[in-house]
Parts: C-alpha cells; sequence; structure tokens
C-alpha cells in the first residue's frame, strides 16, 4: 500500500527529471541556434571578402592601365583608393577579443601616433559604419592566399582580410611591412595555413597602383604576445622586410607566428 508521501516523492523526482529534460533540450536548441549564426556569419564573411578581393583587383588593374597608358606614370593615378564600408556590430570572428592586438591596446603602450585614426573609427563606428582603406593585395602561391589588405589591425578590419600595421612602412619600401591576420577556424581562410609556409617560399604583395613586391622567406618564428610587440615597427631595419603575424597553440599555450621575408637586392 502506497503512503501519500511515496507519491509525493515519485512526483518531486519526475518534476525534476522533466525539467531536467527540458534544460537539456533548451541547451541542444541554443546550441543549434549559435552554431547555425556562426556558419551564417563565416559563410557571409567569406563571401564579402571575396568580392572585396574581385573589387581590389579589378582597382589595381584599371590603375595599372592607366600607369602604362601614361608611359609608366605613376601620376596618372591621382590618389588611388579602395574602400569597403562595413557594420562594425556585424560578423564578428569568435576569439576576436583575445586574438592578436587591437590598435587600442598599442595606444596603452604610448605608440600615440595610433590615436587619431583609432578614435575616427570609433566615430565613425558611433554612426553605425566603418569605412576600410584598401592597401593592396596579398598573395602567398603556396598556400594558395589571395586576401585583400585593409589600413590598420583592429578587430573590425581583420574580419575582412589582413590589416596593415600603421606604425610600419607601406609594401616595398625600406624598413619592416607588418601585416597581420586572423588563424580562423575554417583550413584555407585568411592566415589558417601560414603555419605551412617555409623558408624561400614567396610573399607578393601588391599595391593600388598595381605595383607588385615580392618577399622571399628567409625566417620563422614563434614568439609570446609580448615579444610580437620588438617585431612589428617599421623602423627596425633598414632593408625591405615584410613580417606576417597570426596566432597559434603551441604546448605552452596561445603564441604569435611571425613569417619573416625580403626583397632581394635587385628586385
Amino acid at each position: 500500500m502506497f503512503k501519500l508521501s511515496d507519491i509525493s516523492n515519485k512526483q518531486k523526482k519526475l518534476l525534476i527529471s522533466n525539467a531536467l529534460l527540458i534544460l537539456a533540450v533548451l541547451l541542444l536548441v541554443g546550441g543549434i541556434i549559435y552554431l547555425s549564426v556562426d556558419i551564417y556569419n563565416r559563410h557571409k564573411r567569406e563571401a564579402v571578402i571575396e568580392d572585396a578581393a574581385t573589387n581590389m583587383d579589378q582597382v589595381i588593374a584599371q590603375n595599372a592601365a592607366a600607369i602604362e597608358a601614361a608611359g609608366g606614370d605613376d601620376s596618372a593615378v591621382a590618389e588611388p583608393v579602395m574602400t569597403l564600408i562595413v557594420d562594425p556590430s556585424e560578423l564578428e570572428v569568435n576569439g576576436e577579443e583575445y586574438d592578436f592586438y587591437d590598435d587600442d591596446y598599442y595606444i596603452q603602450q604610448a605608440l600615440n601616433s595610433q590615436r587619431d585614426q583609432v578614435n575616427q573609427e570609433m566615430n565613425d563606428a558611433y554612426t553605425g559604419y566603418l569605412t576600410l582603406q584598401g592597401v593592396g593585395m596579398l598573395d602567398i602561391p603556396c598556400i594558395d592566399l589571395h586576401v585583400p589588405i585593409w589600413e590598420t589591425t583592429n578587430s573590425d578590419t581583420l574580419r575582412y582580410g589582413v590589416g596593415h600595421y600603421v606604425n610600419s612602412v607601406s609594401p616595398g619600401a625600406v624598413g619592416n611591412c607588418t601585416i597581420t591576420g586572423h588563424h580562423m577556424l575554417k583550413y584555407g581562410s585568411i592566415f589558417n595555413r601560414l603555419e605551412e609556409v617555409g623558408i624561400g617560399d614567396i610573399i607578393n604583395i601588391t599595391d593600388l597602383l598595381g605595383h607588385q613586391y615580392t618577399y622571399f622567406v628567409d625566417d620563422i618564428q614563434v614568439v609570446t604576445a609580448e615579444e610580437m610587440l620588438n617585431h612589428v615597427a617599421g623602423g627596425l631595419t633598414d632593408t625591405r622586410q615584410v613580417t606576417l603575424i597570426t596566432c597559434v597553440y603551441t604546448d605552452t599555450g596561445k603564441m604569435r607566428l611571425l613569417v619573416i621575408g625580403h626583397i632581394q637586392d635587385g628586385t
């Protein structure tokens, strides 16, 4: 014969069991929604990058043709411009708040020359949009990479290609040209395959005027985030150097991969 207390306990257990089942279903549905949104954002971001690369290629080709028609006179293109207007609230990259360095971080490290640039971007973001300024195209043949380069290295910029650190030199110039990119989850996306680049491989950068600069990789390093700060400034060298930076994971945790190349004399 069942007691009233026994029935009550069974009901309690059933309620707890049902509550746990509902919670599990909610977590499962939430996880599915999260993954769906992430996949959608990833595909949309990749489409934007692909379109931007196509547009950048067209601008470069048009400028190069105009210069050639003018007998090689760069002034035939008064002010080469390639821009991309984006919404800073869209298409975030998972973990971007911990990745690389933001220009704000360097302001805190007393690199005050970036302050006006970042403040302007913050003002743009407040109005709802951010205008990315194109630098050119980065090509690394050995990993089939063809991606736009944008000015500055903040998190908004790095969603749509790679970023040129503003306190480094322009591509092809004497000094160190620093370019950073996310190590995406998807194979072959942005700098996901940068670890496959080896000594002797080629890095090509084409600026908006169509001038191509070929760097030969001659140094690869893995350093901490703090050590990376010693490798980004433009005045590090009197050679024509490029430094590519992305995040990597080792047995010591999250590190920074540096792929360094130089333009050979006479080229």
